[in-house]
């Protein structure tokens, strides 16, 4: 796939380039064209993920689901340095001020955020 045949707007992808590391652009970008319904979430995300996780870097990556055939998901990875314990409480209390109220269950249908760690953590 060339980026023309693409539908997404060129300010969108510059603008998500800039919130976000693309794992496999390519991929990420055929994704988003299938789900643009997405990309308002995503434009969003990197506000209200850095109100709980203020110096994480942030990801999208194309990944299959483990439990169904044929499906895949975009992840949303979120690499920070904090205590696990710690770490997952935010995600939680995240999850419950905006993620669960924010998003429809069509966008949590196709896109998760996970936490990730560096590797020399």
């Amino acid at each position: 796939m060339t980026d023309t045949a693409v539908s997404i707007s060129p300010a969108d992808i510059e603008t998500l380039e800039q919130l976000y590391t693309f794992r496999e652009r390519t991929e990420v970008l055929e994704f988003l064209d299938k789900h643009p319904f997405l990309i308002p979430v995503l434009l969003e995300a990197p506000e209200k993920i850095r109100h709980y996780f203020p110096d994480s870097q942030l990801f999208l990556e194309v990944v299959p689901d483990r439990e169904i055939i044929d499906y895949v998901l975009l992840v949303l990875s979120i690499l920070m340095k904090l205590d696990p314990d710690d770490a997952i409480a935010r995600q939680k209390q995240m999850d419950l001020d905006w993620w669960l109220n924010s998003t429809t269950h069509e966008v949590r249908s196709q896109l998760i955020t996970l936490l990730e760690y560096p590797d020399e953590f």
